[in-house]
């Protein structure tokens, strides 16, 4: 996933979704890489909500956001969002299910500050996925311990 640009509330909403649809994608594979266990119901849950998420924002989008989509935004830095959610082997997906929900964190509580003084409604809607992902990486945390 290349680093966004990320100059209106169009192009932070169309990367939200693209960063929903590759993290559901990657924890498809995680299950089916990791075999039978703790770990695989969980990158199964998390694919699932990550698929909802992107349907969540995708309704946002057309629902609250579409007077605001061309409205500049500035202070999202692109290269802070981004996470390679490809995997080679199984031993990569504790790294790798950490840094995707580490990167959509960072997303959308920066995301949720932008959006603050201009749409309430988008930053309600990053600030609930911002604590989502901290929920998230605690159960990662808790099934991968150090």
């Amino acid at each position: 996933m290349d680093p966004p640009e990320l100059t209106n509330f169009g192009s932070l909403v169309r990367f939200a979704i693209e960063l929903e649809v590759a993290t559901a994608a990657f924890y498809t594979t995680a299950a089916g890489l990791v075999g039978p266990g703790r770990y695989s119901e969980l990158a199964r849950a998390l694919a699932a909500q990550h698929e909802g998420r992107r349907g969540l924002l995708v309704r946002t989008r057309q629902q609250t956001l579409n007077e605001m989509v061309l409205e500049p935004i500035t202070g999202l830095d692109g290269h802070r969002y981004v996470a390679d959610a490809a995997l080679a082997s199984p031993s990569e997906v504790p790294a790798k299910a950490m840094a995707l929900e580490m990167a959509a964190v960072r997303l959308y509580e920066e995301s949720a500050d932008v959006a603050r003084s201009l749409l309430t409604e988008a930053a309600r809607t990053f600030r609930k996925l911002a604590d989502e992902n901290r929920r998230n990486l605690a159960a990662l945390r808790e099934t991968f311990p150090r």
